[in-house]
């Protein structure tokens, strides 16, 4: 956790916004966090695509908003994938997370053979979320939190 002042009942959900399916999952998983989770009613969500847009397009009073925002929050990225988009658009600016979730790490991609072209249309579908991938997930990150968090305990499930 990073040496700021954090405020525990606010905790800002990153999600990764990748068009594949474990980028989907980790997006679903934040929604998840943010509107029904016993997180709910201290979490919002915010977009790594809509921060990279205003960056790109120099909007730097929205850049600065946002980062102030962020400032004195509790920061969970959920990356789709080990590239790790969404921690590095946040990283590039210096604002650094207290909490990075990799859903790869907690549910493995299949492996590819790139050679093959019907490999990729065999990849999981983003029509295919299941929910016991979210659930998977959101326990995780709920386990991840008590251990390094905010005192969430306290809160009720929803």
């Amino acid at each position: 956790m990073s040496e700021k002042d954090i405020n525990e009942k606010n905790i800002v959900l990153i999600p990764c916004s990748g068009s594949e399916h474990h980028g989907e999952l980790a997006r679903q998983v934040a929604i998840h966090l943010a509107e029904k989770s016993k997180i709910a009613s201290i979490s919002s969500m915010t977009c790594s695509t809509i921060f990279l847009k205003n960056i790109l397009l120099e909007k730097e009073q929205l850049v600065e908003i946002t980062k102030n925002h962020l400032k004195h929050s509790f920061i969970i990225v959920i990356n789709g994938c080990n590239i790790a988009c969404a921690s590095v658009i946040y990283k590039h600016l210096d604002v650094v997370p207290d909490l990075i979730i990799s859903v790869q790490d907690i549910i493995p991609k299949q492996r590819m053979n790139l050679n093959d072209l019907n490999t990729f249309k065999n990849l999981p579908k983003l029509s295919e979320i299941k929910e016991e991938g979210i659930t998977k997930v959101i326990e995780f990150v709920l386990q991840e939190l008590k251990n390094k968090g905010p005192r969430i305990n306290k809160f009720n499930e929803n």
